[in-house]
């Protein structure tokens, strides 16, 4: 958990720094304009893919070091047993530098930007619509709106990331005990060849459940936040 809460500051700033930071270039409509002035879907989605894009470099070291612990299966305590492979975020860092060198800290990246960049315009598409389905023209949405629309915009999402993401989990588990795949579409040939269709849908229904609750204070946060300090 260490590694996902440190560098969540972090990613999400880059999401929605660059997200804003694009819908001014492309509009010249600053976030306090935009309920009077709203900017075309196609522009909001756009700039959510730029973000998606930046994020998804930033959030690559954080993400495969995450997967790397969560699936090491090692026991830690029992007697007489071996220690575990990592023990702790900074010793996984320094010993995938030490063993597949600084591009092992990027494994599985490509699998990473091709889920964020499309998911997350649609994401934003997604909040922005909601929003302004159920706000009054010109106002600003109500708390509950934007907790309901950023929690349906987190799982719409995840909908589409979920193939992209089985797929880059599978690449960042890969060079733990020897290669397995030539690269990303080996990845998906190899995994659709051995469990059908249905493996790019791992994990959708649990990545949704988390999906809404976390989107949905992540949205109130971000709007709350920008009026505060506009």
């Amino acid at each position: 958990m260490s590694f996902p809460i440190a560098s969540v500051a972090l990613v999400n700033s880059v999401l929605f720094g660059v997200y804003s930071n694009t819908l001014l270039a492309l509009t010249a409509t600053s976030h306090q304009e935009r309920r009077a002035q709203p900017p075309s879907y196609t522009n909001i989605f756009i700039a959510g893919c730029t973000g998606g894009l930046l994020q998804a470099y930033c959030l690559a070291p954080f993400d495969l070091i995450k997967v790397r612990l969560q699936n090491q299966t090692e026991p830690r305590m029992q007697i007489a047993s071996s220690m575990p492979r990592y023990r702790g975020p900074v010793h996984c860092a320094s010993s995938i530098l030490r063993e597949e060198g600084p591009q092992g800290l990027f494994r599985g990246s490509w699998a990473l930007v091709l889920r964020d960049t499309p998911t997350l315009g649609i994401y934003f598409v997604t909040y922005e619509g909601l929003c302004r389905q159920y706000t009054p023209e010109g106002q600003n949405p109500s708390s509950a709106t934007v907790l309901v629309a950023g929690g349906f915009a987190g799982i719409a999402s995840w909908i589409t990331a979920t193939p992209f993401d089985v797929i880059k989990s599978r690449m960042q588990m890969d060079g733990l005990k020897g290669r397995k795949y030539g690269g990303m579409l080996d990845c998906m040939a190899s995994s659709f060849r051995q469990e059908g269709i249905g493996v790019f849908f791992k994990g959708m229904t649990l990545n949704s459940a988390r999906a809404f609750p976390v989107n949905a204070a992540t949205f109130l946060s971000y709007e709350y936040l920008l009026r505060l300090w506009r």
